[in-house]
């Protein structure tokens, strides 16, 4: 058997991806995109090596060759693509994050349960072992009891026209493109927290910046910063302090791009450099295989619809509403 993608769009991120890790995989094939624009699908397409271009999304979603669909559309498209691919009986791999919002996303997860389809968010670094590696170290105790976790991701986009990412209507804003990997990567090391409070850099309704304190069982105090404003340091980094020791990570998203893990305890401090395999690749073997194998699906709908909570609520302590579906006519 061989899972056959169809692609909505010609994002940037479809070659990094799905293009170059489907590439590695026997049993995994892209065989059909559509874009708005007819001919910028055509020209990626040929530069990628697609087989079929066809007229529209929807000729994507009901096309009988397509086993699955990649929805790398705006935030605000996610739901509507992948409610109708599951209502074609595909399977779906959602780019991150999952829905414009916590509603809507628990409407995907109640269709996709009982549906036999593999539903997935496409949250990448999940699928690191460095992520389980983080785990392991906070099980183990070595860092006695934690206080504080402060998760951070900072890109600044200065060239706005034409990026979706200040665009409001198709769900733009710091929090959804970039603070939706902090937000998972506290989830899974402590748990759905509580909201305490956050602070927006509200520019006409987009977040530029975002900075939200969590509070999470046991005592841990939790921070989430993003921010993509013009001027900001990049960076992207997790720091987690005990009352023996602390986990400092550089890259925790994508380990692969100078990752480093450090933990220091009494006993020293211990080094970890980059990951060889890119988060991508082992996030479409793993989509692999969930459809071939039944293997479990790790950031499936549900566990999507618990990381969109944190989101609104996020927006909500900033004085900001949730995103919202962009209608599809």
């Amino acid at each position: 058997m061989t899972v056959r993608f169809g692609v909505l769009g010609a994002a940037k991120i479809v070659k990094g991806g799905l293009l170059d890790p489907a590439a590695g995989l026997d049993d995994v094939e892209v065989v059909a995109l559509a874009a708005r624009d007819r001919s910028r699908a055509e020209e990626y397409a040929a530069e990628n090596g697609i087989p079929r271009v066809l007229d529209s999304y929807e000729a994507v979603v009901e096309d009988p060759e397509v086993t699955a669909v990649y929805v790398p559309t705006p935030a605000a498209l996610h739901g509507y693509w992948t409610r109708r691919a599951i209502e074609a009986g595909k399977h779906v791999l959602c780019e991150k994050p999952f829905t414009a919002n916590a509603d809507e996303a628990a409407g995907i997860a109640d269709r996709a349960d009982g549906s036999g389809l593999v539903v997935m968010e496409a949250m990448h670094s999940r699928f690191s072992p460095r992520w389980e590696r983080m785990a392991g170290i906070l099980r183990s105790g070595v860092l006695g009891d934690v206080t504080t976790a402060e998760a951070t991701f900072v890109t600044p986009h200065a060239d706005r026209a034409g990026d979706i990412r200040w665009q409001l209507p198709l769900g733009g804003g710091a929090l959804m493109d970039l603070g939706v990997y902090p937000v998972t990567l506290l989830r899974h090391l402590f748990g759905e927290p509580e909201v305490r409070s956050a602070t927006a850099q509200d520019e006409a309704g987009v977040d530029a910046a975002m900075t939200a304190e969590l509070a999470f069982a046991g005592g841990v105090e939790g921070r989430v910063v993003a921010s993509m404003a013009e001027g900001a340091d990049w960076g992207a980094d997790l720091r987690v302090t005990g009352t023996a020791g602390t986990l400092a990570v550089r890259m925790p998203y994508h380990p692969y791009l100078y990752g480093e893990l450090v933990l220091t305890t009494p006993d020293g401090t211990e080094t970890e450099g980059p990951e060889e395999r890119t988060t991508y690749s082992y996030m479409v073997e793993a989509f692999r295989d969930s459809v071939l194998s039944g293997a479990p699906v790790v950031t499936g709908a549900r566990e999507a619809t618990a990381t969109m909570r944190v989101l609104d609520a996020v927006y909500r302590a900033a004085g900001m509403e949730p995103r919202q579906p962009l209608p599809v006519s």
